[in-house]
């Protein structure tokens, strides 16, 4: 894809390989927000690895995570919470708030990339990237929900 792209997604491939590139892309700041993630690709192996290759390339490196229901990635997120463990210093996980919720999902990378998904419940949207013009007004609104939101997902889990 052309650094200074724009596609549309369709389907639930489409989606996967959209936030895949979008996760590529990005090298610095990195901003997801979901209802919960349970259909992301964030599980995955591809998904793992890229999140990692982002926290591993850079040490400046930031992942911020909005979820308005932690309780998925809390139960069924093993390699997400791997991820967190080797790198802890650099992800930050808030809970927001059921009231601002709208259903919709957002990657923001750098202030550049853009993945949006129109709903939770389907797999459309479109993926930008290297257009900061596109990406201001929704990233403004991901970042006032960031400051409205808490902090969840304990970083530690006792096993007893």
């Amino acid at each position: 894809m052309k650094p200074d792209a724009s596609l549309l997604f369709r389907s639930r491939g489409e989606f996967e390989e959209a936030v895949l590139t979008a996760l590529a892309s990005s090298r610095r700041d990195l901003l997801i927000g979901d209802r919960d993630f349970s259909d992301w690709p964030i599980e995955t192996a591809a998904g793992f690895d890229a999140l990692d290759a982002f926290l591993s390339g850079n040490t400046e490196a930031r992942l911020r995570v909005l979820v308005a229901d932690p309780d998925w990635l809390e139960r069924r997120g093993a390699r997400f919470a791997r991820l967190r463990r080797y790198h802890a210093s650099a992800i930050a996980c808030r809970q927001i708030p059921a009231s601002l919720f709208a259903n919709d999902g957002v990657i923001v990378g750098d202030g550049m990339h853009l993945l949006r998904r129109a709903h939770h419940d389907f797999f459309r949207g479109r993926l930008s990237l290297g257009r900061p013009s596109d990406i201001a007004p929704i990233a403004q609104r991901w970042d006032a929900l960031w400051e409205e939101s808490t902090p969840c997902l304990s970083t530690t889990t006792l096993g007893l």
